[in-house]
């Protein structure tokens, strides 16, 4: 892919107009990671560290209660056009390591395939900016061609040793949407990494339309992960609608840094069989949500989808890329 003309407005990236919409339909496999806007209070500071370090606590406190069988905690919200999820947890592996992993715009780029609707993903940098690019398509095998194209600008603060912070955002997206943006914060405590990961975007009115219409059917049974009292005296139940949409998408990315982190001591030549398999084994302990393909399907629509991915990045890079995993 050349480069493409962009322009920048409130430090974030102006995305060119798509070089072919895709169908109608296809807009609620899209929203699924158009992100925006202002991150939670949480984490509107400097003071990261000690916020983590309280979450861990809480997460660890938490971990022989929660309903996932590990120390994660989800949250989501309605704010008018503006839907929120959030996701803590508590990651096995040391801090350095996760943060060496999650600070490559290369690593991102093996992690958000594994996302069933992510049919690939290249980076490249512009104009002193790190760029990575989504190509967003359906749940079965998409040549990239056939997706929809999502720039991204992405930024890793690194500089706090004790802290990671990234950032993904786009000023625009599709069908009205706009200034999206995803969050990671993570610290190191005990030996674990601490990590909380938030999500948000606005609809506009063409992305309302489809959004009810997706809920309305294909998506009217789907719950999420978090639970709430529906009626006075009702037992708790799944959230439902636009909260347990972006609750399934959010869980999905988790899972696939899980993956990915699980597996970056094997041998590198079969990384990446190993991360699509386990990738796959992490989503099916949530059958009710996240159960998408059968496993053949998933497996072989990354493989392919992953020859694809290569052939992009060396589009960019003019480079033949390896076979090979970071």
């Amino acid at each position: 892919m050349g480069a493409w003309k962009g322009a920048r407005e409130n430090g974030c990236l102006l995305t060119r107009p798509h070089r072919r919409p895709p169908p109608f339909g296809l807009l609620i496999f899209l929203l699924l990671f158009l992100l925006i806007g202002s991150p939670l209070p949480v984490w509107a500071g400097d003071d990261n560290a000690p916020r983590l370090q309280k979450l861990y606590q809480d997460l660890r406190d938490l971990s022989q209660r929660t309903p996932f069988g590990v120390p994660l905690r989800m949250q989501s919200e309605e704010r008018n056009d503006q839907v929120i999820a959030e996701v803590q947890a508590i990651f096995e592996h040391p801090f350095d390591a996760v943060k060496a992993a999650l600070s490559s715009p290369a690593s991102w780029c093996e992690i958000v395939p594994l996302n069933v609707v992510i049919k690939a993903c290249t980076y490249q940098m512009q104009a002193q900016e790190t760029l990575l690019t989504f190509y967003i398509g359906r749940k079965f095998y998409q040549r990239p061609q056939e997706a929809a194209v999502q720039p991204y600008q992405f930024v890793a603060l690194t500089e706090d040793p004790a802290t990671l912070s990234v950032q993904l955002s786009a000023l625009k997206g599709l069908y009205g949407t706009r200034a999206h943006r995803f969050q990671l914060h993570a610290a190191g405590v005990e030996g674990r990494t601490v990590i909380a990961m938030h999500t948000s975007y606005v609809q506009g009115a063409a992305a309302k339309l489809a959004t009810a219409i997706y809920l309305a059917t294909l998506g009217r049974d789907k719950v999420g992960f978090s639970r709430e009292v529906t009626a006075p005296g009702g037992a708790l139940q799944y959230v439902k609608g636009l909260r347990g949409m972006v609750e399934r998408n959010i869980m999905r990315y988790y899972l696939a840094i899980e993956a990915f982190l699980d597996t970056q001591n094997m041998p590198i030549t079969h990384r990446f069989e190993a991360r699509i398999n386990v990738a796959y084994e992490l989503m099916e302990r949530y059958p009710l949500q996240l159960h998408d393909l059968e496993k053949p399907e998933y497996l072989d629509a990354k493989r392919r989808e992953r020859e694809d991915q290569l052939r992009l990045q060396q589009d960019l890079s003019g480079a033949t890329p390896s076979r090979n995993s970071p």
